[in-house]
């Protein structure tokens, strides 16, 4: 049994398509060679210079090295077209990939509490790292600002949650060498080297926070949800629009990737034949799609005006959003 072959896509998706991956692998790689670069940096000078907040923060971008390389990964496979076992197409995989992405900066996070607080309890282990730690400090905020910035960007021009949760971590990233920078500082200036590690141990905490944040993101998509509530009304004003249709309901958006897929009964005139009622379908749906952006695929099923079916349990109707 094969899939049944659908008209040729137009070319103009075909090409949006194109541009979005191309996007998505060259901030991969942008990702993998900047924290790769600052990774090396921070752990070799931390080493050198005797401060483990810094080596704490090279860690952390040596697990940014490794998701933007599952994000690379992630992007060919999203690209794929549609087959007979994924018929929607492979676009989920990003955000089985931000799932992934979550569990690693956790363990990341898990690990520096777990190493700062064993090297709490061994003052010998503890010294007051050299200026030179400051300056590598200076360097990684400067390189995580940039990736972050760039990485958000094309996050959200492309609508991509790899990306974007990546970009959250950037952002994260900034916060957590400023951290070390501001903790190295008085590490020198208080002659205080257990700043340094306290700052580490802060460091792996906000590290948890944010895993735990992009986790709970994700498993609302994977669960067929949305959080922008205002595309129904969109949808059902775009419905309104067509003057053979009406009463939208049993309405189901659900998040593919960067796209909506869309589900939904509308009521026609039940005088109407078989052939008039498919053109009010098809009118609503190109309705639909140039009223909502980035619908991916739509569904909708006709009825005749004042039909009830009590085990209509199932979606939203238009009188719920008022």
């Amino acid at each position: 049994m094969a899939l049944r072959k659908d008209p040729a896509p137009d070319a103009a998706a075909v090409s949006s398509r194109e541009r979005r991956i191309r996007a998505i692998r060259r901030a991969s790689w942008v990702g993998i060679i900047g924290n790769g670069f600052l990774s090396v940096l921070k752990m070799s000078f931390g080493v050198i210079a005797g401060s483990f907040a810094l080596i704490s923060d090279g860690i952390d971008s040596l697990t940014d090295v490794l998701t933007s390389g599952i994000t690379l990964f992630t992007a060919r496979i999203s690209s794929k077209p549609p087959d007979m076992k994924h018929p929607y197409g492979h676009g989920r995989a990003e955000t089985i990939a931000t799932k992934v992405l979550a569990f690693i900066i956790f363990f990341a996070g898990s690990q520096l509490v777990v190493s700062a607080v064993r090297r709490l309890f061994q003052p010998e282990a503890i010294q007051v790292p050299s200026a030179a730690a400051l300056y590598i400090a200076a360097v990684s905020i400067a390189g995580k600002v940039f990736l972050g910035v760039y990485k958000k960007r094309i996050g959200t021009i492309y609508r991509s949650s790899m990306l974007k949760a990546d970009a959250k971590n950037m952002r994260n990233d900034v916060l957590i060498s400023s951290s070390v920078f501001t903790g190295i500082l008085f590490s020198l200036i208080l002659n205080m080297p257990v700043i340094d590690t306290l700052i580490a141990a802060a460091i792996g905490v906000y590290i948890l926070i944010s895993a735990l944040g992009i986790f709970t993101e994700t498993s609302l998509e994977l669960m067929d949800g949305i959080s922008d509530q205002q595309i129904y009304q969109e949808v059902f004003d775009a419905v309104n629009s067509v003057e053979a249709a009406g009463n939208p309901h049993k309405t189901r958006i659900r998040k593919f990737n960067n796209m909506y897929i869309i589900d939904m009964d509308i009521e026609v005139d039940g005088a109407m034949t078989v052939e008039e009622g498919h053109a009010a379908a098809m009118e609503v749906e190109h309705a639909v799609r140039e009223q909502v952006a980035h619908v991916y695929d739509i569904h909708v099923h006709v009825e005749p005006k004042g039909n009830v079916e009590h085990k209509e349990s199932f979606g939203i109707s238009e009188d719920l959003l008022r």
